[in-house]
C-alpha cells in the first residue's frame, strides 16, 4: 500500500471505532447499560464466578466458553467495569474490520478492500453487537481471521484458517461446520496435507476445552453440550415457528433455566442421573426421531427458518434494535442494513464471481455452510452475523465492477432489484414474528419495576396492551401494571387493575390483597374487610391479610369480627408475635382486662422487650388491681 492508501485505511478504521464508541457513550446511563439481561446476565455472572470463586468451574460446559473467560479475565485485572468492557469489545471489533481489509485487498486489491470495511464499519448491527455483553462480535471476527488467514501465501495458511473457525467454535459451535467443510473441499481437491493442517488448526484450539470438560466432569464433550438441547428446541411438536419457542417444560426461557430444564426433564424421562454427554445425546435423538417421523413439517418450518435468515428483519432476542435506537442517535442514523444494501448487494457480487467460481469457490462454500447450520436449528438476528463478512466481500467486488464498468451489468443488475425487493418485503408474523414492540416493551417495563421506576414501568406495560390486547388477559401481566400504579402513587388505577388480577386469578391471594389494602387506605373498611377476607379464605396461610382484616373490622367497631378473624391465623403461627399484640389492643379497647393480660403476655413470651405489650400488659395490671 502507497502512503496515501495507508492513511485513508486509518481513517476508516479511526472511524469506525468512533462510531462504536459515541454508540457506547449514547447508551451509558440508559436501561440495561448497567444491568445485563438474558444471556448478558448469564454471561456476566459466568465471568464473575471465574474471576473471584473459581476459574476451572465444576461441570461440563453447557454454553460457549470463550467470552465468558474473557470477560472474567477483565474483571479479574481491571474490576466489573461494563463501559471499559464495551469499549474494549468495539477495539476487538474494528481490529476484525482490519482484518476483513486485509483479507480483501489480498484476495482482489484495495479499492473493493476499503468498500468491504466501509460497509462493515457502518453495519449497524456489527456496531450495535460490538457495543452489547454479548458474544456475537467475537464470531464475526473469527471469520475475519479466518478470511486473513485464506487469503495469505504462507505454507502455514490453512492451519491459521483451522485455528481461527477454532477459536470462533468456542463462541459459536456451529463454526465447527465450516472447518469440516473446508476440510473436505481440500480433500476432494486432492489437497491432503491442507485438509489437515485445518483440522489440526481447529483441534489445537478446541483441545483444551475437551480436556478440561474431560478433568472436571469425567465426560466427553467437545465443546459444548447444547447442541441436543438446541437442535430439539427448534424440532419439537410445539415449534413449527421456525423462532426460538421453549419447551413447556422449561420453567421460562434463558441459560439459568435451559440447562437444569433440560437435564431435568431427561432424567425423568430416562429414569436415572444422566451426564452432559448423554442429556445431549438423548435431545439430539429426540429431535432427529421427531425429523425423521415429520419430514414434510421439518422442510415447511426449515423453509420458514430460511426466509427469516434472508430477511432484513433481524428477529429480536436479548435486544430489540429497531427499540434500543429510541435510546441513541447512533442507532437512528442511516448506517447500512442486512435489506439497504449488504444482502441486494452480495446477491449481486455472487453472480459477478460465478465465472470465477474456482477462486470464489471457498467463499461460496463458507456462506452456504454457514446458513444451512442455522437452518436446522431457530433464528435470531445475532445468528447470522458471522454469515456477514462473507457476504461483504461479494457486496464490495459488485460495487466495485459496477465502478470499473461504469455500468451495472444487466444480469447482475436484476439480481440486485429481485433481492432488494425480496429481502425487504415484510414477512407475515406467522413467519417472521411481530414487528412491532411489544415484547421489548414489555421487558422495559420489567426493567423499570425493577429499578423503582414505576409510573415509566407503568407507561411501558400500557404500550405492550396496547400491541398485544392478549397481555391483558394475563393475570401476571395485570397484576405488575397493578402494582406500577400503586407504586407510582396512581390509586384508582391501581385498584382497577388489581381488581382485574382478582377476577383473572381466581386462586392468587395477592391480588385480593392489594385491593383491600388500596381500599384500606381510602377508608372504605367493609370493602377492604371483604377483599382481605377473600385473600385469606384462598390461602389460610396468607398472613399479610390478617392485621389489617382484623383492623378494618376494628375500625368498623366490629369487635367480634375482628377477634374471630385472629383466632384461626393465632393458632396456625405459634411465632408469630404481631398477631398476639394486635388481639391484646383490641381487648383493651373492649376493657377486657384479664384478656388483654393474657395476650400482652403471650405476645411478650416471643418478643420481650415489645414496647407496646409492656405498655398493654401493664394497663391490664392495674386495672385487674
Amino acid at each position: 500500500m502507497t502512503r496515501r492508501e495507508r492513511v485513508a485505511l486509518a481513517a476508516v478504521l479511526a472511524a469506525a471505532f468512533l462510531v462504536r464508541l459515541l454508540l457506547i457513550l449514547s447508551l451509558r446511563g440508559q436501561p440495561y447499560f448497567d444491568t445485563p439481561v438474558v444471556d448478558s446476565a448469564a454471561y456476566d455472572k459466568w465471568g464473575w464466578e471465574i474471576a473471584t470463586r473459581s476459574f476451572w468451574g465444576d461441570r461440563a460446559f453447557y454454553q460457549d466458553p470463550l467470552y465468558p473467560y474473557g470477560l472474567g479475565l477483565f474483571y479479574k485485572l481491571f474490576g466489573r467495569d461494563f463501559l471499559w468492557v464495551r469499549i474494549v469489545q468495539a477495539l476487538i471489533g474494528t481490529a476484525g474490520l482490519w482484518m476483513l481489509f486485509e483479507a480483501v485487498r489480498r484476495f482482489l486489491d484495495y479499492p473493493t478492500a476499503m468498500v468491504a470495511l466501509v460497509l462493515g464499519a457502518l453495519y449497524k448491527t456489527f456496531v450495535f453487537y460490538d457495543a452489547a455483553l454479548l458474544k456475537e462480535f467475537l464470531g464475526v471476527v473469527a471469520v475475519e481471521a479466518a478470511l486473513l488467514a485464506w487469503s495469505l501465501d504462507k505454507a502455514w495458511k490453512w492451519a491459521a484458517f483451522g485455528a481461527a473457525l477454532g477459536v470462533g467454535a468456542l463462541v459459536r459451535a456451529n463454526l465447527l461446520a465450516l472447518v469440516l467443510l473446508t476440510a473436505l473441499l481440500l480433500l476432494i481437491q486432492k489437497q491432503r496435507k491442507s485438509a489437515g493442517l485445518v483440522l489440526a488448526g481447529a483441534l489445537a484450539c478446541i483441545a483444551p476445552v475437551t480436556i478440561r470438560n474431560a478433568v472436571v466432569a469425567h465426560d466427553f464433550v467437545l465443546t459444548t453440550s447444547q447442541f441436543g438441547p438446541n437442535l430439539y428446541t427448534g424440532n419439537n411438536p410445539e415449534n413449527t415457528t421456525g423462532r426460538y419457542r421453549p419447551p413447556s417444560f422449561l420453567e421460562a426461557g434463558g441459560p439459568e433455566f435451559e440447562e437444569i430444564g433440560f437435564r431435568k426433564e431427561a432424567e425423568r424421562l430416562q429414569g436415572r442421573p444422566l451426564r452432559a454427554s448423554e442429556v445431549d445425546a438423548f435431545w439430539r435423538g429426540r429431535a432427529l426421531e421427531y425429523i425423521a417421523a415429520n419430514p414434510g413439517t421439518f422442510v415447511g418450518v426449515t423453509f420458514r427458518r430460511l426466509l427469516m435468515l434472508t430477511n432484513t428483519f433481524e428477529v429480536p432476542d436479548n435486544y430489540n434494535i429497531p427499540f434500543m435506537a429510541r435510546f441513541s442517535w447512533v442507532l437512528r442514523a442511516p448506517l447500512f442494513t442486512f435489506g439497504l444494501f449488504v444482502a441486494p448487494l452480495a446477491a449481486a457480487g455472487m453472480l459477478l464471481g460465478w465465472p470465477e467460481r474456482r477462486r470464489f469457490g471457498l467463499l461460496y462454500l463458507l456462506a452456504a455452510g454457514y446458513l444451512v447450520s442455522i437452518l436446522v436449528f431457530f433464528v435470531f438476528d445475532r445468528y447470522r452475523l458471522p454469515l456477514i463478512p462473507i457476504l461483504l466481500v461479494f457486496a464490495a467486488h459488485a460495487v466495485m465492477t459496477v465502478v470499473r464498468r461504469r455500468a451495472l451489468p444487466k444480469a447482475a443488475g436484476v439480481v440486485f432489484v429481485a433481492a432488494l425487493l425480496l429481502v425487504n418485503v415484510p414477512l407475515p408474523a406467522s413467519i417472521g414474528g411481530y414487528r412491532d414492540f411489544r415484547t421489548a416493551h414489555y421487558n422495559l417495563a420489567v426493567y423499570y419495576a425493577t429499578h423503582q421506576r414505576p409510573a415509566e414501568a407503568a407507561e411501558e406495560f400500557e404500550s405492550a396492551a396496547r400491541l398485544q390486547p392478549d397481555f391483558l388477559r394475563d393475570a401476571s401481566f395485570v397484576w405488575n401494571l397493578g402494582r406500577a400504579y400503586e407504586d407510582s402513587g396512581q390509586a384508582p388505577k391501581a385498584l382497577e387493575k388489581y381488581r382485574e388480577a382478582v377476577r383473572l386469578d381466581p386462586h392468587s391471594p395477592e391480588a385480593p390483597y392489594r385491593v383491600g389494602r388500596l381500599y384500606f387506605e381510602e377508608g372504605m373498611y367493609d370493602r377492604s374487610a371483604e377483599f382481605l377476607a377473600e385473600a385469606l379464605r384462598r390461602d389460610p396461610q396468607f398472613l399479610d391479610a390478617v392485621e389489617p382484616l382484623a383492623e378494618s373490622w376494628r375500625r368498623r367497631r366490629r369487635f367480634d369480627a375482628a377477634l374471630d378473624s385472629l383466632e384461626g391465623p393465632i393458632a396456625r403461627s405459634p411465632r408469630n408475635w404481631s398477631l398476639r399484640l394486635k388481639r391484646a389492643q383490641i381487648y383493651s379497647e373492649l376493657s377486657m382486662w384479664k384478656e388483654t393480660l393474657r395476650s400482652a403476655e403471650d405476645t411478650l413470651s416471643l418478643r420481650p422487650d415489645q414496647p407496646d405489650a409492656i405498655r398493654l400488659r401493664d394497663q391490664a395490671r392495674e386495672k385487674l388491681k
